[in-house]
């Protein structure tokens, strides 16, 4: 009994001995973490402000030149945009010789409607109406070329001699019938009769004409008959019947020239023709066209239509318009090719500029130029919508503005010598 109770009393005392340990133990470790935890948060603190330090110090050693006392990504990101904004001002002055000189030109920018175009290539022809040939009209031989291939003529000036049995005949007819016409016509109609009169006459006329057909022009008939003699018989020279150029004369001297073969080709390119091949679907918008413009190596004019042609080509199935153009300092010649655009009216309305007038910028974006109220040259980015023609059709300019048209390679060379590139943002 006695052994039974003291049994119990140690595991009494046992199990207080144990939760006592293990409350002993749990005490401790609820201490060092809280120890722990108030080192931990020391620790965080402690990097916080070192780093705000550090971010402030080098807001310090940076604010010389983006604004002093701001860390390093927000003074930055201020300074950027005062950039932006002091280079969006930035912009080219010059003095009023300076822009004679650069030859820049400036337009009022204003809305209105502007053209549609149809591009399509055309070839150079010679303007037959204003081109000729020189043929014999009896079998000759060459006696002497005058003119060379591509020697510019005058109307009237002898291009070559030829020689004819024929003609030698008539001459020599001609001198007979004219010296006898001149005594009968002397003599006159009291003396001489009436049929005897007729008849002299007729037949010197009849022989003045065999002449000109021959070829011999009037004032070479006269001189003959002046001549009362043959000097050299059967000669006879070709004259030029208009202005122009010798673009053809296939032929050698002494040769023996049938009549109707071509000794010269005599083409005046004061006006030239163009022969533009367009598919019949667009025949009838070309031929509406307000105005034709025609580009070609160092050409620029204005076309008139002249007529199209009623028959299509069987290899291109296209019809062709034919197209005249002035070329007075004869820069187009037949074969060559040129860029043709048919404006047609339209009603879209845009703000359009000449195509020289606007540029590529560094970045690749389209930028023009704009004088602003106090004479300054500023570029501006634009965005280009169509082309019309020469022009182009932008937007990103205000109706009202002035736009420079001219001279805009002479500005963007002087705002790249200020150090910045022709583009605002």
């Amino acid at each position: 009994m006695i052994k039974k109770i003291t049994l119990r009393i140690l595991n009494k005392i046992s199990f207080i001995l144990l939760m006592s340990f293990l409350l002993m133990v749990g005490s401790a470790n609820a201490e060092q973490n809280k120890d722990d935890g108030h080192n931990h948060e020391d620790r965080i603190i402690l990097k916080k402000n070192t780093a705000i330090d550090n971010e402030h110090g080098h807001g310090h050693g940076h604010g010389h030149g983006h604004g002093h006392g701001h860390g390093h990504g927000h003074g930055h990101g201020h300074d950027h945009l005062n950039k932006d904004k002091e280079e969006a001002k930035l912009g080219v002055s010059l003095t009023i010789e300076q822009i004679e000189t650069a030859g820049i030109k400036t337009a009022i920018a204003k809305i209105s409607n502007f053209e549609s175009s149809l591009a399509t290539i055309g070839e150079v022809q010679a303007n037959g109406y204003n081109s000729s040939v020189i043929t014999p009209r009896i079998a000759s031989i060459v006696v002497n070329r005058l003119v060379r291939l591509g020697e510019k003529v005058t109307i009237d000036q002898p291009l070559i001699t030829l020689f004819s049995v024929d003609m030698a005949k008539t001459q020599s007819t001609f001198i007979k019938v004219s010296q006898e016409w001149a005594r009968v016509k002397k003599l006159g109609k009291d003396i001489i009769s009436t049929k005897r009169y007729i008849q002299v006459e007729t037949d010197y006329r009849q022989t003045v004409a065999q002449l000109k057909i021959y070829g011999m022009l009037d004032k070479d008939i006269y001189k003959l008959q002046a001549q009362k003699k043959l000097n050299r018989p059967g000669e006879y020279q070709l004259y030029a019947p208009q202005d122009g150029t010798i673009t053809s004369d296939d032929f050698i001297s002494g040769a023996l020239i049938e009549p109707g073969k071509l000794l010269f080709k005599i083409v005046n390119e004061e006006t030239v023709w163009i022969d533009s091949p367009l598919p019949s679907s667009q025949i009838k918008i070309a031929l509406s066209a307000k105005n034709i413009l025609i580009k070609g190596d160092n050409y620029h004019g204005v076309a008139k239509i002249v007529t199209a042609h009623e028959k299509i080509d069987i290899a291109t199935r296209r019809r062709k318009i034919r197209l005249v153009v002035n070329n007075p300092d004869h820069k187009l010649h037949s074969g060559q090719f040129v860029n043709v655009t048919f404006l047609i009216s339209g009603d879209e309305m845009g703000i359009s500029i000449p195509k020289e007038a606007v540029l590529r910028s560094s970045d690749g974006d389209w930028v023009v130029f704009i004088q602003d109220d106090d004479g300054k040259f500023l570029s501006r980015e634009v965005e280009v919508n169509k082309t019309a023609g020469d022009n182009y059709i932008i937007s990103g300019v205000n109706s009202g503005e002035k736009l420079v048209i001219s001279g805009v390679f002479f500005l963007q060379s002087e705002l790249a010598k200020s150090g910045f590139s022709v583009h605002n943002h």
